[in-house]
C-alpha cells in the first residue's frame, strides 16, 4: 500500500430532466478534447460546490475552510508542479436542482478549473453525470448509495468520479447491533425493545430511517414510525415528542442530520424526556450544533462512516492545523474537503499536469493513501472508498461534557459510552 502524500506542513432522472439545458452548456464549455484545461501555466483553480446559504450553511462553511486550508498548505509548499492553487466557490443553496446545476455551470465554464470538490452539492448527486459529461475530475463527499447507485451502472462511463465517503450501508445496519452489546455488558440495560424514528422527506435520511427499520424489525423490535417529517426548517417538534411519550421506547433515532433541526429536536425532548437513548444522524458532528444545544446536547450518540481519527498521527496533525487556522473543531466537512485537496493533489502530481483532466481523473481512481480518515482506496465497481477493516472505520460517538468523544470501536475510542444525563 502505497502512503506518498504531496508534502506539505503538518500534515437522478427528473433532476436531469430538469437541468438539460445547463447539460448542454457544459458540454459546450468542456475543453477542446474533453481531457485538459488550464493551460500549462499559470493559477490551477480548484471548484468547490458548497451550500454556502440556507438551511445546510454550517456544513458549507466547513468545507470551504476545509479546502482552503489544504490550499493554503500546498501554496505554502511550493504549490502544483510549480503552479500557484487557487480556490472558486460556488454556492448549491437549498440543494436544488436549479441551483446546483447553477453552481456547477459557472465552474465547468471556467477553463481554468481544474477540478470540482464537495462534501454534498444536490440531495440526489445527479450532477454526477453533469460532471462526467464534461470530463471533470470530481471528488464528491455526502450520499454515497446515490452515487453508487449511478457509477455502478456503468462504472466506466464516470472515469473522472470519485467518492470519497464510503457505502453507508453501515448507517441502516450497525446501530442496532451496538444497542445489542451495551445491553449485554450492561452498559445500558434495555426497558423494552421498541424504538422511534423520525426521518426527514429526503433520500438521504429516508433511506437511512428505512435500513433501520428493517433491521431493528429483523431482531424483534417494535419499530414506531418512521414518523416523516418535511425537508427543510423544522422548529415545533410537540407532534414528536407527544408520540415518543407515547411509545415509550427504549431508543429514538433522528435522521434529520440538518444541524438546526436536530438541535431543536434534543433541546424540546430533555426538557420532557423518556428514558431514551436518543441517537442522531450526522447533525452532532457539526461544531455548530453543541452552541444551538448547549448542555441540552449531552449524551447525545451519532456515527460517521467517515470522520478524523484523533487516535491516528495523521487525525492528530489534520486537527490541530485546523484548530490553528480556525480555532474550532473541524468536524466532518472540514476535514473532508481537507482530505480531498490532498487527493487531488496527489493525483495532479501523479500524472504530472493538474490541468489534464483525464490523466487526475484516472490518478484518483488509483490512489491508495493513508489520510486523517483512514486508508483511501476505491472500489472499482461503485468509486466509493473503500470501508472497514481495510479502508475507513464506522466510529460511533457521544456528546460529554459539551465535547464530541469518539466511544467505539476500540482501536478508535477516546473514552467509553455514559449513560445519558437525562436518564440520571
Amino acid at each position: 500500500m502505497s502512503s506518498k502524500r504531496v508534502q506539505v506542513p503538518s500534515r437522478r432522472a427528473a433532476a436531469l430532466a430538469a437541468v438539460a439545458a445547463v447539460t448542454l452548456t457544459m458540454s459546450a464549455c468542456a475543453p477542446p478534447g474533453g481531457g485538459s484545461s488550464g493551460g500549462g501555466e499559470g493559477d490551477v483553480v480548484l471548484g468547490l460546490l458548497a451550500p454556502l446559504t440556507g438551511g445546510s450553511a454550517a456544513d458549507g462553511a466547513l468545507m470551504e475552510q476545509g479546502a482552503r486550508l489544504a490550499v493554503d498548505e500546498l501554496n505554502a509548499a511550493g504549490g502544483i508542479e510549480g503552479r500557484t492553487v487557487t480556490l472558486e466557490v460556488a454556492d448549491v443553496k437549498d440543494q436544488s436542482a436549479d441551483a446546483v446545476a447553477s453552481a456547477v455551470n459557472s465552474l465547468t465554464a471556467n477553463p481554468d478549473v481544474a477540478a470540482v470538490l464537495t462534501g454534498y452539492a444536490s440531495t440526489t448527486n445527479f450532477e454526477i453525470d453533469l460532471m462526467a459529461e464534461a470530463g471533470m475530475p470530481y471528488i464528491i463527499g455526502g450520499g454515497s448509495d446515490q452515487t453508487a447507485a449511478i457509477i455502478s451502472e456503468d462504472p466506466e462511463a464516470y472515469p473522472t468520479v470519485w467518492s470519497l465517503t464510503p457505502s453507508y450501508a453501515g448507517y441502516g445496519t450497525d446501530f442496532p447491533s451496538k444497542v445489542a452489546a451495551w445491553n449485554e455488558d450492561g452498559s445500558f440495560p434495555l426497558r423494552n425493545e421498541t424504538v422511534y424514528i423520525i426521518s426527514s422527506d429526503n433520500p438521504y435520511s429516508n433511506g437511512i430511517a428505512s435500513g433501520l427499520s428493517e433491521t431493528f424489525e429483523s431482531d424483534g423490535w417494535n419499530v414506531v414510525g418512521p414518523d416523516t417529517v418535511p425537508f427543510g426548517e423544522v422548529n415545533d417538534w410537540t407532534t414528536q415528542i407527544t408520540k415518543i411519550k407515547e411509545a415509550d421506547p427504549s431508543v429514538i433515532v433522528n435522521t434529520d442530520y440538518q444541524t438546526a433541526n436536530a438541535a431543536s429536536f434534543l433541546s424540546q425532548f430533555v426538557a420532557n424526556p423518556t428514558d431514551s437513548l436518543v441517537f442522531s444522524q450526522y447533525a452532532p458532528s457539526v461544531p455548530e450544533f453543541i452552541d444551538l444545544a448547549g448542555s441540552a446536547a449531552n449524551g447525545v450518540l451519532y456515527n460517521l462512516p467517515i470522520s478524523p481519527l484523533k487516535t491516528t498521527p495523521e487525525g492528530e496533525a489534520a486537527i490541530a492545523a485546523f484548530d490553528e487556522a480556525y480555532g474550532t473543531d473541524p468536524g466532518l466537512y472540514g476535514i473532508m474537503l481537507y482530505e480531498s485537496v490532498r487527493l487531488w493533489a496527489d493525483a495532479a502530481e501523479a500524472a504530472g499536469d493538474p490541468g489534464d483532466r483525464e490523466a487526475v481523473g484516472a490518478a484518483i481512481g488509483d490512489l491508495d493513501v493513508v489520510t486523517s480518515l483512514g486508508r483511501v482506496h476505491f472500489d472499482p465497481a461503485t468509486h466509493l472508498t473503500v470501508a472497514g477493516d481495510d479502508g475507513i472505520p464506522m466510529i460511533y460517538f457521544q456528546i460529554q461534557d459539551e465535547q464530541r468523544v469518539s466511544i467505539a470501536p476500540d482501536e478508535a475510542a477516546e473514552t467509553s459510552f455514559t449513560v445519558p444525563p437525562w436518564m440520571q
